[in-house]
């Protein structure tokens, strides 16, 4: 036997006296027949299994109202139209608070301000740095000619010392007529990029305070049609709404096509034996639980998750298409109850899953002969949901099984 059988045979319910089993079992010592021992005889009947589940109707097509994608930056809901309110075209069905937007676009255009003062900083600084060479060069002609003229006179009218401070002066006034040179030869590139890197440091600003401008443009979100208005739901599963966050290209509604619905399920893990894709289901809304309606699994979650991050039980999500829509009294959001129809089988031997018990590598009953005495018997397993298990042989038809193990076996 399979751990998860085993581990689905351990989950039967302790101590249930009576089991109905509506159309295939005939219930016998339910009470204190046969020395007091519960049981249940088994006779060949036609059984459905099937599992419980609860959920709603959701739209299968729908109208997504979403912020334009044009403004990447996050946007925080202030306030929201109610869920399932009617809204007509135009209608304002969200609002968002913008006084951080607010704060962010002033210091962006202090920071545009602050750019403009910096390259007119740089330009005034330039043209002064400009004049500075300018003047220094023709310094350095004018002590150069007069050093020249110092240093072609008379060696006799001047020390040896003299002489060779002259020379010494021409020398170092070459060296700073090369470097005046190379500073005006290089200045228009070096204002160049200082301007350059101011500049681009404003653009950026500049673009990010258009964004900012058009995001407080975006303040309120309209219908663009009519219809119901649903919320859409986080990527955790979470319904948005007041103080939740929206992303531009993330829709945070919608408005479902009417009549276009379909069912989705949430069935317990535990419950989840046999569920697949193509069964019938059988379901009645909340609104009018008189009626029943049918529809047909069209796709099973690969894995169970919780429902929300408060919740740690773990649910399959189960979608199905519904066979006929009623319009009028079909709308999204409506709760509902369903049974997931996982097999039927025909004059089968169909027992409550509490009277089969195993292990890992067998199932067994406890036959009830002669008053009270129990029978072990090794047992061969067929379909089986959360509450009923086939048993395809071991035992006979019109024999009693019981519903709780021997003293002996439990002790």
């Amino acid at each position: 036997m399979s751990n998860a059988l085993n581990e689905y045979l351990g989950k039967r319910a302790p101590g249930l006296a009576c089991v109905g089993l509506a159309i295939t079992l005939a219930l016998s010592g339910c009470g204190q027949s046969g020395g007091g021992t519960p049981g249940v005889v088994l006779e060949p009947a036609s059984t459905e299994f099937t599992i419980s589940a609860e959920g709603e109707l959701v739209a299968s097509e729908s109208l997504p109202i979403s912020l334009p994608a044009s403004v990447r930056m996050r946007f925080n809901i202030a306030w929201m139209a109610p869920e399932f309110s009617e809204v007509k075209a135009g209608d304002v069905i969200a609002r968002f608070d913008d006084v951080q937007i607010r704060q962010d676009r002033d210091v962006t255009a202090l920071n545009v301000t602050k750019s403009d003062f910096e390259l007119a900083d740089v330009q005034r600084g330039g043209e002064i740095e400009k004049t500075r060479i300018s003047h220094d060069s023709q310094r350095v002609v004018g002590e150069r000619e007069y050093t020249e003229t110092f240093a072609g006179a008379d060696e006799r009218l001047f020390s040896r010392n003299e002489l060779i401070d002259a020379l010494a002066d021409i020398d170092y006034l070459d060296v700073e007529s090369a470097f005046l040179a190379w500073e005006s030869n290089t200045f228009d590139q070096r204002i160049s990029a200082e301007e350059n890197l101011i500049l681009a440091e404003r653009d950026a600003e500049l673009s990010k305070l258009k964004k900012q401008e058009t995001a407080l443009g975006m303040m309120e979100l309209r219908s663009p049609a009519d219809g119901t208005f649903i919320y859409a739901r986080t990527p955790w599963g979470e319904k948005l709404g007041k103080g939740k966050a929206a992303f531009p290209g993330r829709p945070i509604g919608q408005l479902p096509i009417r009549g276009k619905v379909k069912a989705r399920l949430f069935v317990p893990e535990n419950d989840a034996v046999g569920l697949a894709s193509g069964q019938r289901v059988r379901f009645s809304l909340d609104a009018d639980s008189n009626r029943e309606f049918t529809a047909t699994v069209t796709t099973v979650s690969p894995v169970a998750s919780p429902r929300n991050r408060t919740d740690p039980q773990k649910y399959f999500r189960v979608e199905a298409k519904i066979d006929n829509v009623d319009a009028d009294l079909m709308r999204v959001g409506s709760r509902l109850r369903a049974e997931v129809i996982t097999h039927e089988v025909r004059d089968a031997l169909v027992a409550p899953a509490q009277a089969v018990y195993g292990d890992q590598s067998n199932a067994w009953v406890y036959v009830v002969s002669g008053g009270s005495t129990s029978e072990r018997r090794s047992v061969e397993l067929g379909r089986r949901s959360p509450d009923r298990v086939e048993i395809t042989s071991g035992v006979a038809a019109g024999e009693r099984i019981s519903l709780i193990a021997p003293p002996e076996e439990t002790g």
